[in-house]
């Protein structure tokens, strides 16, 4: 993780996750300029802050700066989990209200998090991040195949002229991931990406004119909307937030599981939720919603084998000059829809595999075998079927469905089913040891210098 490949490498793999990190970061705000009606200057203003957001907390994750920063290659962008939020509280209390309660938000789940970090384990357990690593790659890979017909709500949606341009993407991600040595191997999605990319404008399926018409410069705008601190919301996101912990923990762990095949350090911890908490917080002030870790950038790591987190603060240097450049941003914003899909559907199952593997390592007995199973129900069930909580309040969908959903029930369930201290005790009888027990050792190990079994 700490190799710094040469610049004729460093660059074209910092692109490649720029360029993954850059359609992770836009749907957020795409999502609630949309949804709250915001002209084309605000959603304007909206986008830019969420690249400059996402390339500032990369940066600072990858690099750190004091305490701050896990120093792992893990890039960060603003979380889609927290649209809905923002699209219920902001016609009542404000857009102002809605940045205000993700500032206080933020805060408190750092502050939570950051004093119980040594109960992390107790908390949130290996086999609750594999299952939100799990859902996160499963409902990513749905979201693949609705790019590949072309987005939904989309003209032309389920057109077999968008599974055609997904098609020839992924058969070139599939070419040179199997088939390409060295580089060509590890960007085969950059290449796939290209290739359809390619295709598409030869077919005039491209329009530049965003491009054309988009400005050189412009500074992202803090506190555009104002800000407010509404109680209730504040509550509210603040609990998300926590839940949201869950998904940065299994990031965390399916990166150091990919990269040396073992779970991350104490230090490494709570570098990661120290950025977390500080970094939504900064998000917040540029009129986004709390930051959390770019999972199908994790995704990208398995592709690649390049796990160098040098080449993910290119990534995050990028993404800062996007967000500086609205031309930059534009490019990425005109690539078709599906042809993103094509490249990424490799990706997004790479992370649902990084779940599964972070759930077996411990060889899970009846009692982790039925969390797993009844928090999976949860997350994805409603997921797939939303209208079944119609009749509820929306906090309540929300906390229930996809990864909420999926962190909430598991933890609720190894807190209060009979057995925990028994499932968490190793052979000898002692206690088991924490996520990232070791402080900082060779790194090479697993927790308690047990190796995967």
């Amino acid at each position: 993780m700490d190799e710094r490949p040469p610049v004729r490498e460093l660059v074209p793999f910092g692109v490649q996750h720029a360029l993954l990190v850059a359609f992770q970061a836009l749907p957020a705000p795409l999502l609630v300029s949309a949804g709250l009606g915001f002209s084309p200057a605000e959603t304007t203003v909206l986008v830019a802050c969420a690249l400059f957001v996402a390339g500032v907390s990369t940066l600072v994750q990858t690099l750190g700066i004091g305490p701050v920063g896990g120093k792992l290659p893990i890039a960060m962008v603003c979380s889609i989990v927290f649209v809905s939020p923002a699209l219920l509280i902001a016609p009542q209390a404000g857009y102002a209200g809605y940045v205000g309660a993700c500032l206080v938000g933020s805060l408190v789940c750092g502050v939570v998090f950051f004093a119980f970090s040594d109960r992390l384990k107790v908390v949130v357990p290996s086999f609750v991040s594999g299952a939100v690593v799990f859902v996160l790659g499963t409902t990513l890979l749905g979201v693949a195949l609705g790019y590949c017909a072309g987005g939904a709500d989309s003209p032309g949606f389920g057109d077999p002229a968008n599974y055609l341009l997904a098609g020839i993407t992924l058969a070139t991600v599939l070419a040179f991931n199997v088939l390409g040595k060295g580089f060509l191997h590890g960007a085969a999605p950059l290449i796939g990406l290209a290739v359809g990319f390619a295709t598409a404008a030869a077919l005039g399926r491209v329009d530049f004119g965003p491009v054309e018409a988009a400005a050189w410069f412009a500074f992202p705008e803090p506190l555009h909307w104002g800000i407010a601190f509404p109680i209730d919301a504040c509550i509210t996101i603040a609990f998300l937030a926590i839940c949201g912990v869950a998904e940065l923990l299994g990031d965390t762990s399916a990166t150091t599981m990919l990269t040396e095949e073992r779970m991350p350090t104490k230090r490494e911890t709570r570098g990661v939720i120290f950025t977390q908490a500080v970094t939504s917080g900064f998000s917040a002030l540029f009129n986004n919603g709390p930051t959390i870790s770019a999972s199908a950038d994790v995704g990208l790591l398995g592709i690649t084998r390049v796990f160098s987190r040098h080449v993910v603060a290119v990534a995050g240097a990028i993404m800062i000059v996007a967000g500086l450049c609205p031309k930059v941003s534009a490019l990425c914003s005109v690539i078709p829809t599906p042809v993103f899909g094509g490249a990424v559907i490799l990706t997004f199952g790479v992370v649902m595999v990084s779940g599964m593997r972070i759930i077996m390592q411990d060889r899970p007995d009846a009692r982790t075998t039925t969390i797993v199973a009844v928090s999976l129900a949860v997350g994805l069930g409603f997921n797939a079927q939303p209208e079944a909580l119609a009749s509820f309040p929306l906090w309540v969908s929300m906390f229930l469905s996809g990864v909420p959903g999926t962190a909430f029930t598991a933890v609720i369930l190894n807190l209060v089913l009979p057995g925990r201290k028994r499932a968490s005790a190793d052979s000898t009888g002692k206690a088991a040891p924490e996520v990232g027990a070791r402080e900082d050792g060779d790194g090479m190990g697993s927790p308690g210098g047990r190796g995967l079994r």
